[in-house]
């Protein structure tokens, strides 16, 4: 069974990452799986603030945040399909892009 709390999502590290999939991984019910979205759409606007931070500083890492956040957009979109495993899968790999 999953856990049927939302978990607050407060920076977009490694561990946060992998926490979420983790959650991710063991959604079986409705409630789960919205929980589970909101948790990866805050890992997505983390990313997004990161795209813009990084075009405003010009520094070269906007092709790196946009990667980090297309990943994300990915693994949310899997999680209504019944893709939790799949998604959990690309939010693990993408932890060892942070």
């Amino acid at each position: 069974m999953g856990d049927a709390m939302i978990w607050q999502v407060e920076a977009l590290t490694a561990d946060a990452v992998l926490a979420v999939a983790d959650r991710v991984a063991i959604a079986t019910s409705f409630e789960d799986l919205i929980y589970r979205e909101s948790e990866i759409d805050a890992l997505w606007t983390l990313a997004d603030i990161a795209v813009i931070d990084a075009g405003r500083r010009q520094d070269g890492d906007v092709a790196h945040w946009t990667r980090v956040r297309d990943q994300i957009a990915l693994a949310h979109d899997l999680v209504p399909e019944g893709g939790c495993a799949e998604a959990a899968a690309v939010l693990r790999k993408l932890a060892e892009l942070l």
